[in-house]
């Protein structure tokens, strides 16, 4: 039974897995902080399924990149169940999940966060498959870096459909229609957020092959700076 925990971006989720099977779902994605509804959600999602957090086997959580409060907060949270109730932890990348609500796809599959600062998180992915393959690195870049990488890789590949997907879509989207034209497709309202259960699905492969993270030393993965770190070290130079 895995419980996998999301917070890297607005959306808060949690979700059940007991095998391949899907018990339980909830995700906010409106106006609400993570430290307000993520354990409440949490113990919600337990007591509706009639389970307790001593039932689970495995937790779940994304780390990044995405919000830098939103991934503290959820590992602080898995941290906490995991050194009470002595539960191994997998820790995978947010945008491998959000790359996950796209299967046995032909298409190029583009994963976009909203970084701010006039940036997207993005990797560039090949989904013919059940699982992900990311085809880049992980990287923050603004929205013509990515555009133009987008399209050296789909002529590469031969691939006439590039699928995106996230809040990154969002704020550049009058941008990402003129630039890749008849080539884009977007995602459902459904798949377009990032999902726990997509979290968890990723989860099983790994907690099958008893493959956990060290819960001490487990990081959040930023990509970048935060903005007090950028501003350290301006005033260091």
């Amino acid at each position: 039974m895995i419980l996998a925990i999301d917070s890297a971006t607005p959306v808060a989720g949690v979700a059940l897995l007991e095998a391949e099977n899907l018990m339980r779902e909830e995700f906010v994605n409106y106006k609400k902080t993570h430290s307000e509804t993520l354990m409440p959600m949490v113990d919600k999602l337990l007591r509706d399924c009639d389970k307790s957090i001593q039932d689970v086997n495995a937790l779940a959580i994304t780390i990044g990149p995405g919000s830098f409060t939103g991934l503290r907060i959820g590992l602080a949270a898995v941290k906490g169940l995991s050194l009470a109730a002595k539960i191994p932890v997998v820790g995978i990348s947010s945008l491998d999940v959000l790359a996950h609500n796209i299967v046995f796809s032909d298409a190029l599959v583009c994963p976009l966060f909203n970084a701010r600062k006039q940036e997207v998180y993005t990797a560039l992915y090949d989904n013919r498959d059940f699982y992900p393959h990311r085809l880049s690195e992980e990287m923050a870049c603004s929205p013509q870096e990515f555009i133009a990488m987008a399209l050296e890789k789909a002529h590469e590949l031969g691939r006439q459909r590039i699928v995106l997907l996230g809040d990154g879509y969002y704020p550049y989207k009058d941008l990402f229609i003129d630039s890749f034209g008849d080539k884009m497709v977007t995602a459902p309202p459904h798949l377009m957020p990032i999902r726990a259960s997509a979290l968890g699905s990723l989860a099983i492969k790994r907690v099958c092959q008893q493959d956990f993270d060290d819960i001490i030393t487990l990081r959040p993965s930023y990509i970048r700076l935060s903005e007090a770190e950028t501003r350290l070290g301006k005033e260091a130079l």
